[in-house]
């Protein structure tokens, strides 16, 4: 009981009903056991982590990469060749520039270019991901406790559901990898000191995290602000001094300054002739479009969460997704117990979880971006946010019903859900057999569309490019989305053929009068299984029309 008052101290501590989550490390008891139990957890989360990573880089294998995985990769191997601020680059409405890009130049520096550098940067964000939601779950906690909380935080997430749910999850850059910045922060945020340097170290991570991906502001800048105005109203209800509450205001203050820190940076970036970020293009849910968010946002966490039987093809795969609901359920159960104490919660952390997962949810389902399973990324920071609950508000409970059992025994059929993932058979990246068809006949520089192009490019290692084109009946432009400017001046390349297939979901075929439209018939044609590729005697960028189109689509039909 020391110890909660301890903690209730250090924060608003007034007596009464109240969720106190983290408690003080108990002494060792003799000289060297702090520092021996620290080193064996450290040992035990690097033997986990080369584990977990070996295994997701053997799952991340199952699922094709796509273009958008090869656009990230060709960015960041243009930065490591000089081009930092990717100058003439026209991205996406997510940059990705200060968490992934960095993360895949790093491998690149290993690996090269080619597909597996974007296998490996998902497993090392997933793996970093799983570690770190057991570890920010952990807390405080000793002992007993203190290891059934890393389990649930990191077993929660620990075997991903085959499928759309991987390729979420340990593929493409897609705001999954922007939760280990998110997680390090709450662990800041947990662990350090109530000291007057700790709110700009939040503002300078915060800050850091939002010029990758503006979803950290739904995600953590909102939930901070709320969660410590919650705690300065709670002070002034209470006719507390406001000095006790200096903290909490000056994180609100952090949280506000690192909006203006991303948005400084960001022009400044642009100024100096940096890259081109494309406007967040959405709006409010029409009303009668709820009912196909609100169903989206459910298949979503039923992925996410490893829990979607409907979608599991086998047996095997159904009975993982029905164990996985017990994960989904353990989150939904910590949720609802946070939300019922949200307005007089002693553990900060716990109350901006909720708030970012309410928000992130929120803001997904009660707007325009919902259109299929793969826009469910967009709430992707629900899984370890929810994994993180759970482990910090059940663990000990659990314990004390005598579960430890159960949840020992629902672990290991994780683990084994793991090893089925791992043993599935790896598929090669989109478009890998038309990059080798390309290379053994030396075509080095052509056109096509979105879908074929920065993947077969990756596929390659670089040896061909492709690159899209806006195909309309009128002319055919340049397309300004994952793609650098200067790859359409004829006066610095060659493009003689196009690529046109059916074989893309969706299909993106380019119409025939389009291309006659735009450069006459073809001198040659040749087939590949489900590729045509057309041949001209002349350079083809000299013929496209100006300006570019921006955007990601593939066809103005």
């Amino acid at each position: 009981m020391a110890g909660q008052h301890r903690a209730a101290a250090a924060g608003l501590g007034q007596p009464g009903p109240a969720i106190v989550v983290g408690q003080p490390a108990a002494d060792a008891g003799r000289p060297g056991g702090a520092s021996r139990a620290r080193l064996a957890w450290i040992a035990a989360y690097a033997a986990a982590g080369i584990v977990l990573f070996l295994c997701y880089l053997r799952v991340s294998w199952t699922q094709p990469i796509s273009s958008d995985g090869g656009s990230n990769a060709l960015e960041a191997w243009d930065m490591l060749h000089g081009n930092l601020l990717l100058h003439g680059w026209t991205l996406t409405d997510v940059s990705f520039y200060t968490t992934e890009l960095p993360e895949y130049m790093l491998v690149e520096l290993i690996r090269g270019l080619g597909p597996a550098v974007v296998h490996t940067a998902a497993a090392v964000s997933y793996t970093l991901l799983v570690l770190l939601a057991g570890l920010v779950a952990k807390g405080r906690a000793t002992g007993r406790e203190g290891v059934a909380r890393v389990l649930i935080g990191s077993g929660i997430m620990l075997a991903p559901q085959l499928g759309n749910p991987v390729f979420v999850l340990l593929l493409v850059p897609d705001h999954v990898g922007t939760g280990v910045p998110l997680l390090l922060i709450f662990l800041v945020l947990d662990r350090a000191p109530r000291r007057w340097y700790v709110p700009p170290v939040i503002a300078l991570m915060l800050a850091w995290a939002t010029i990758g991906d503006r979803l950290v502001i739904a995600a953590a800048i909102l939930p901070i602000a709320a969660a410590c105005g919650i705690r300065i109203f709670r002070a002034i209800a209470a006719r507390r001094p406001l000095a006790d509450v200096w903290f909490e205001a000056s994180l609100i203050g952090a949280s506000i300054t690192s909006l203006g820190i991303s948005l400084l940076v960001m022009r400044v970036l642009g100024r100096l002739g940096g890259f081109t970020v494309l406007p967040l293009v959405t709006h409010v849910a029409k009303v009668s479009s709820l009912a196909k968010n609100l169903r989206l946002t459910g298949q979503g966490l039923l992925g996410l969460f490893g829990a979607d039987i409907a979608r599991a093809p086998s047996a095997a795969q159904t009975a993982i997704a029905v164990l996985h609901l017990v994960g989904l359920v353990l989150a939904a159960w910590a949720l609802c117990r946070a939300l019922r104490h949200l307005f007089r919660c002693d553990d900060l952390l716990v109350q901006v979880l909720t708030l970012g997962i309410l928000a992130d949810l929120a803001a997904f389902a009660f707007s325009s971006l919902p259109y299929s399973l793969w826009d469910t990324r967009q709430i992707s920071a629900v899984l370890p946010f929810g994994a993180v609950i759970a482990g910090r508000l059940l663990a000990g409970d659990l314990l004390k019903v005598r579960l430890a059992p159960a949840l020992a025994v629902l672990l290991a059929c994780y683990t084994a859900a793991l090893a089925f993932d791992v043993a599935q058979p790896a598929v090669p990246a989109h478009d890998q057999s038309l990059a080798d068809w390309l290379v053994a006949h030396h075509f080095t520089y052509g056109l096509s569309n979105y879908f074929e192009g920065n993947v077969t490019t990756l596929d390659s290692g670089g040896r061909v490019h492709l690159i899209a084109v806006s195909w309309g009946p009128r002319k055919s432009v340049p397309r300004a989305y994952q793609s650098d400017a200067s790859w359409y001046d004829p006066q610095l390349h060659y493009a003689n053929f196009v690529v046109n297939t059916g074989a893309d979901q969706p299909k993106a075929i380019i119409p025939p009068l389009d291309l006659s439209n735009a450069f006459g018939p073809p001198a040659r044609v040749y087939h590949d299984g489900p590729y045509t590729i057309m041949v001209w005697n002349k350079n083809l960028l000299a013929d496209l029309g100006r300006p570019p189109k921006v955007g990601p689509g593939n066809l103005e039909h």
